[in-house]
C-alpha cells in the first residue's frame, strides 16, 4: 500500500543513509516486490535490503547501489523458491550469520546456497549460526586434522572444496568416531551438525551455487515472475484497484471538504463569540431547554401510569 511504501522508503533512508532520492525509491520498490515474491512482510525486506547493504555492498563495489540492491533481489527471490523456504526465515538466517562469510571471502551465491539448504531441516536463524560456527573455526580446524581449508592467498576454500577434502579423509559415510575427532578439530558441536547435513550433498550444493550465480546476474527477472505470479489473482488486483479508486475519489473530494471544514470552523467561532457577548441569554435558554426536557419527562411517566391503569 501507499503507506507501507512510505514507511519502507522513510526505513531504508534511515539505514542506507548514502543512498540517492533515486537510490532511496529503488530500494522501496525492490523490497517491497521482494517481499510479495518471497511471502515476507515489506518491514522484514526492508531491513534485510538495509542489512544486506551494510554486509555485502563492499564485496560487489563494482556494482553500482541500484545494480546491487537488483542481484540481492534476485538472490534472495531464487533461493526462497530453490529451498522452499520464505523471505522471513531467509532474512533470519543472513542476520545470524551477519559479516562472517563475507569477511572469509564468500560469495554471496555460495552463503545463500549454504544458507538455503540447511533449512530443510533446520529454520534460518539457527542455520545462520551453524554457518558462523563453522566459518569462524574451519581453518584451525583444517590444520588439527592435517587439511588444508585455505588456498595461497590464505582465503577459506568453497564449502564444497572443503566438504570434498572432509570426505577423502573420513570416506562416503562418517562414523560416531569421526564426528567426535570433527568436533575436537572444530571445537563446536554447531560446525558438526552444518557438516553432517550437507556431507551427502556437495553436488548438490555446487550445482545450487552455479544456478543463484546464474540467476543473480539477471537481476531482478526471477523475482519479478514470482511477484507478478502471486499478484496474478483477482483479489490481488482487487486490492490495487480499490487503494487507486479511494485515493483518486478522495482528492476529488478533498476541496470540498476543506471548504466544508471551514463553514463548521466559521460558524463555530461565531458561535463561541455569540455566547461571550450574550452570557446571561444563554444561561436562560440553557434553563429553558433543560425544563422542557422535565415536562416532557413527566408526561412520558404519566403515559405508562395511564397506560397501566388502561
Amino acid at each position: 500500500s501507499k503507506a507501507e511504501f512510505i514507511s519502507a522508503a522513510y526505513d531504508i533512508k534511515s539505514g542506507i543513509a548514502s543512498l540517492s532520492d533515486e537510490g532511496v525509491t529503488e530500494y522501496t520498490r525492490l523490497a517491497g516486490m521482494t517481499a510479495k515474491a518471497t511471502k515476507a512482510t515489506v518491514g522484514q525486506m526492508t531491513d534485510l535490503f538495509a542489512t544486506g547493504y551494510g554486509i555485502y555492498k563492499g564485496y560487489y563495489e563494482d556494482l553500482s547501489d541500484i545494480e546491487f540492491a537488483e542481484m540481492f533481489s534476485g538472490g534472495i527471490s531464487q533461493s526462497v523458491k530453490q529451498f522452499k523456504t520464505n523471505g522471513s526465515e531467509m532474512a533470519s538466517a543472513i542476520s545470524a550469520l551477519g559479516g562472517s562469510a563475507t569477511q572469509a571471502n564468500v560469495p554471496l551465491e555460495e552463503q545463500l546456497s549454504v544458507l538455503g539448504m540447511l533449512q530443510a531441516t533446520i529454520g534460518g536463524s539457527e542455520a545462520g549460526t551453524k554457518y558462523t560456527a563453522f566459518l569462524q573455526s574451519a581453518a584451525k580446524a583444517g590444520e588439527e586434522l592435517g587439511l588444508k581449508f585455505t588456498d595461497a592467498n590464505g582465503q577459506l576454500k568453497s564449502m564444497p572444496e572443503v566438504l570434498s577434502l572432509l570426505k577423502g579423509k573420513f570416506g562416503e559415510t562418517m562414523t560416531a568416531a569421526d564426528k567426535v575427532e570433527l568436533q575436537k578439530a572444530f571445537g563446536t558441536i554447531e560446525a558438526v551438525k552444518l557438516i553432517d547435513l550437507l556431507y551427502g550433498n556437495i553436488g548438490d550444493l555446487q550445482g545450487n551455487i552455479l544456478t543463484l550465480y546464474d540467476t543473480m546476474g539477471k537481476g531482478t527477472k526471477i523475482t519479478e515472475e514470482m511477484a507478478n505470479t502471486i499478484n496474478a489473482p483477482p483479489g490481488q488486483s482487487w486490492q490495487l484497484l480499490q487503494q487507486a479508486t479511494l485515493e483518486t475519489v478522495g482528492n476529488a473530494m478533498l476541496p470540498r471538504f476543506s471548504e466544508l471544514i471551514q463553514i463548521l470552523d466559521s460558524g463555530a467561532k461565531s458561535f463561541a463569540s455569540f455566547t461571550e457577548q450574550h452570557p446571561q441569554l444563554i444561561s436562560n435558554l440553557m434553563y429553558i431547554i433543560m425544563a422542557f426536557g422535565g415536562l416532557m419527562t413527566a408526561i412520558g411517566v404519566l403515559k405508562i401510569g395511564l397506560g397501566g391503569l388502561g
